[in-house]
């Protein structure tokens, strides 16, 4: 069952995929396309070849009146010249520097405190200078003869650390290295709740998807947020706030299941754990030894959410379980947040009754992410023990209805899937661990 009756959010990044529709858009997109052709060319930077080709638009339009109209393209590209993200093209792999430091896991580190940062490259000049840029408006450092350097950053943020290796002779870049980092205050351990290994039913009859109901041991104890990630934790650890809905107690949305992912191996890296997704390129890998945060599996959600009950919903059997929004469920109304009471929009994590495990929110509010790809046939193949779902997919399962959706979707049992790559104010996710 895809995800049904979402509303539209606005596109909250990306301001230049917005811009394509128009003419200016257009033309400022293919003036920002313009770096891309740096290296082919042998020019120093983007901005140079950016800007010699801006240039080169005007001396033509000037020698030609019949070419005037190119006048207007050439301040395009040069206005793209200024707007380009990229300062430099990717150097070759053996012009390359790659960033080491002592920031967890690289990239994560909090104000106030002072990192090391080591430039390690293939080669290196004889005679050589290394400028680090930390993007943070600090002063560029400039070293003769060393690779590694100390730096504070003071206020909390993203930062693009730059590493230029140069020749000191002659001045010519020799390699480049960039990384992100993520300078933050360290959040506390979220409240958890821990679930014992057990064995229950898995599925209902409600619907084929769901078929057939089979028992499911799951052999570890693992502890579950007791609530929907909120906004405020979100955004402690990942700098910004997506969510269509603004509160730092409502549940986090708007997010797609790569960024719940990511959440995860930061927030695993703040508090001292290992992390459990490895990921490269369009594929994630899951270490199942680690004891980070991760995404729950489809059947340690349904064990979560069902808290040992066999019924349509934790609070009991739904009177019409294919309902929309007109039918009243008293049961429903106690323990989630759905379209018939929501007004809407979601709400602040934790105000109706929790299931019998101490968990808020499992049926409603926000749709949650796990880890499993989607398959309306999984169930017929799963694994008696510990099941993670199918190896591969193209939509990944999302439980417990939302916030704008009706009683049929807020069934402990119920399927829903969407792209990794969905994002809306009805998607967000509840983070679990293995101790």
């Amino acid at each position: 069952m895809a995800l049904q009756g979402e509303r539209s959010a606005p596109i909250a990044r990306g301001s230049l995929t917005r811009s394509r529709g128009s003419w200016h858009g257009f033309l400022r997109w293919q003036a920002m396309a313009v770096p891309e052709q740096t290296q082919k060319y042998g020019f120093a930077s983007s901005k140079e070849a950016c800007t010699k080709a801006g240039a080169l638009l005007v001396s033509a339009a000037v020698e030609n009146a019949a070419m005037r109209w190119i006048g207007v393209i050439a301040a395009v590209v040069l206005w793209g010249c200024a707007e380009s993200p990229l300062e430099e093209l990717p150097m070759p792999e053996e012009r390359t520097v790659r960033i080491a430091s002592d920031l967890l896991g690289g990239t994560e580190g909090e104000p106030g405190k002072e990192y090391t940062f080591t430039a390690v490259a293939p080669s290196r000049p004889a005679w050589f200078r290394l400028e680090w840029d930390f993007g943070d408006g600090s002063p560029r450092q400039v070293l003769i003869g060393t690779l590694q350097v100390r730096h504070q950053f003071v206020e909390a943020g993203t930062y693009t650390v730059v590493a230029r290796l140069l020749d000191q002779a002659t001045g010519a870049l020799w390699a480049l290295g960039t990384v992100v980092v993520n300078i933050r205050p360290t959040p506390p351990p979220p409240p958890m709740v821990t679930l014992p290994a057990g064995r229950f039913l898995m599925g209902s009859t409600r619907d084929i998807a769901e078929q057939p109901v089979h028992e499911v041991e799951l052999t570890h104890a693992f502890l579950v947020l007791q609530t929907e990630v909120t906004q405020e934790l979100w955004t402690a650890v990942m700098g910004y706030n997506p969510s269509w809905f603004r509160g730092a107690q409502l549940p986090v949305e708007n997010i797609t299941w790569w960024e719940a992912v990511e959440f995860c191996n930061r927030l695993s890296l703040r508090h001292g754990l290992q992390p459990c997704y490895t990921r490269r390129g369009d594929t994630v890998f899951w270490d199942h030894t680690a004891n980070g945060y991760r995404l729950p599996t489809e059947a340690e959600w349904e064990y979560a959410c069902r808290a040992g009950t066999v019924t349509d919903t934790y609070a009991g059997d739904l009177r019409q379980p294919w309902g929309a929004c007109e039918e009243e469920e008293p049961e429903l109304e106690r323990i989630a947040w759905y379209c018939r009471n929501s007004d809407d929009r979601t709400h602040p994590v934790g105000q109706k009754q929790p299931n019998r495990a101490g968990l808020f929110d499992m049926l409603g509010n926000v749709a949650e992410w796990v880890w499993d790809w989607f398959d309306p046939q999984a169930y017929q193949r799963h694994e008696p023990k510990d099941p993670s779902g199918p190896l591969s997919g193209v939509r990944r399962v999302v439980r417990g209805g939302a916030w704008s959706m009706g009683s049929s979707a807020l069934r402990s049992a119920a399927r829903l899937s969407a792209s990794p790559w969905h994002h809306s104010p009805a998607v967000g996710f509840r983070i679990v661990r293995t101790p």
